[in-house]
């Protein structure tokens, strides 16, 4: 029997076309001139949610951001921003996949298309090597930072996604670090590995599986980076002399030992990289407050008592040492959630990747695919025991 609709429709996660504004055709100047008279019109009514449909192949970014920055705006009473539901048609590509994304609820209807890809650019003349090397610094960051807009617009849909993975799979519930009782450590790779194992089903096309793999991978070495103690020393040396030289000693490691002197310096170069990244502010601060968010779910769930007393016999001899385990695992499990999401948000910028609606939603970029029986956070909110359905009849 299918599942009964609630008397009570969140507006929160309902698109509502009296507060709308359409974004359809290439995102230009003018569709911007066209767009910000409404979106003023819509926020000074009411702060009520704005649902913004999409039907478009994309366009300037730039045109895309000011829309965005327009519709997350506040006003003279520094209001919250209006929450934004964005709903795609039928196309959202480039640009407009951006927008997509960046929705508070992203929705797309079952036949719509959605597409990521990196910058690109069409120079207006031929251009020097000088010229060129810009061009590709230029596009080299701004690939960036979609990449790390992305991750962070969309992070919460990818551990939803993942939380439902997590109930089915027994080899994610096998890596925990001592809190299930099994010696495998919980990875990025071995999550990609998991998460593939059931995309393969036919939910995500292999272009795209691709890439999550190859994103598990380069997160497992940032992972494995980090915990190079003679890096950690270095990096806490005051003297910057010696700081860079000790750093630049613990990234070659024995690289200087492999036969061509090129890879060596390949070798560093890559290091290197992945050591900026791990110490970048910005992802300390996302891993801290996913595992925040996580224990705090985690504290609220009232089976975790019991849960404690299933794993009572694999070895804790207290139920502290049972929570320090938790705490690591929660530690672990966010650190390699997000650098697997980021990499993987930044494999999206390489090429071009055309996902479907049901694609989309499996890889955490959206959050419901309409008229789909699939799990979103509307239906648990809806559906939420203190909401009455048609069966109990209204309090």
């Amino acid at each position: 029997m299918a599942e009964l609709e609630p008397i009570r429709r969140d507006p929160k996660y309902r698109p509502n076309h009296d507060r709308s504004v359409t974004i359809s055709g290439d995102i230009d100047d003018e569709l911007v001139t066209r767009l910000l008279p409404e979106i003023v019109r819509l926020q000074s009514l009411s702060r009520d949610p704005i649902t913004v449909y999409i039907n478009s192949p994309g366009g300037d970014t730039e045109c895309a951001k000011l829309l965005l920055e327009a519709l997350r705006a506040s006003d003279q009473d520094r209001s919250e921003p209006c929450r934004l539901l964005t709903v795609a048609l039928g196309e959202a590509s480039s640009a407009a996949s951006d927008i997509l994304m960046a929705g508070d609820y992203a929705l797309a209807y079952p036949y719509s298309r959605i597409l990521c890809h990196g910058t690109r650019i069409r120079p207006q003349s031929a251009f020097t090597k000088a010229e060129a090397a810009d061009y590709a610094k230029y596009m080299a960051g701004q690939d960036e930072g979609f990449a790390i807009t992305l991750a962070r617009n969309c992070i919460d849909r990818f551990m939803f996604r993942f939380s439902t993975f997590w109930l089915n799979l027994d080899k994610i519930d096998k890596a925990g670090p001592g809190l299930f009782g099994y010696e495998d450590s919980v990875t990025a790779k071995s999550i990609a590995e998991s998460m593939i194992s059931i995309l393969k089903c036919g939910y995500v096309n292999d272009a795209i599986l691709e890439q999550l793999s190859m994103a598990g991978q380069t997160a497992n070495e940032v992972a494995s980076f980090a915990k190079n103690p003679n890096l950690m020393d270095a990096l806490k040396l005051s003297d910057e002399m010696k700081r860079k030289e000790s750093v630049k000693t613990a990234i070659l490691g024995d690289a200087l030992t492999n036969i061509s002197i090129d890879s060596s310096f390949a070798s560093m170069e890559v290091k290197y990289s992945l050591l900026c990244d791990f110490f970048e502010h910005h992802h300390r601060e996302m891993i801290s407050k996913l595992k925040n968010r996580w224990l705090e779910d985690f504290f609220n769930d009232p089976l975790h008592d019991t849960a404690f007393l299933k794993t009572g016999r694999t070895g804790f001899s207290s139920k502290e040492d049972w929570w320090k385990a938790v705490f690591q695992y929660m530690d672990t499990m966010c650190f390699s959630l997000w650098f697997l999401f980021v990499f993987f948000c930044r494999q999206l910028q390489t090429g071009d990747f055309p996902m479907s609606a049901t694609e989309a939603y499996w890889l955490g970029l959206i959050d419901e695919v309409i008229g789909v029986d699939l799990r979103s956070p509307r239906r648990l909110v809806e559906n939420a025991p203190d909401v009455p359905n048609e069966r109990q009849g209204a309090s």
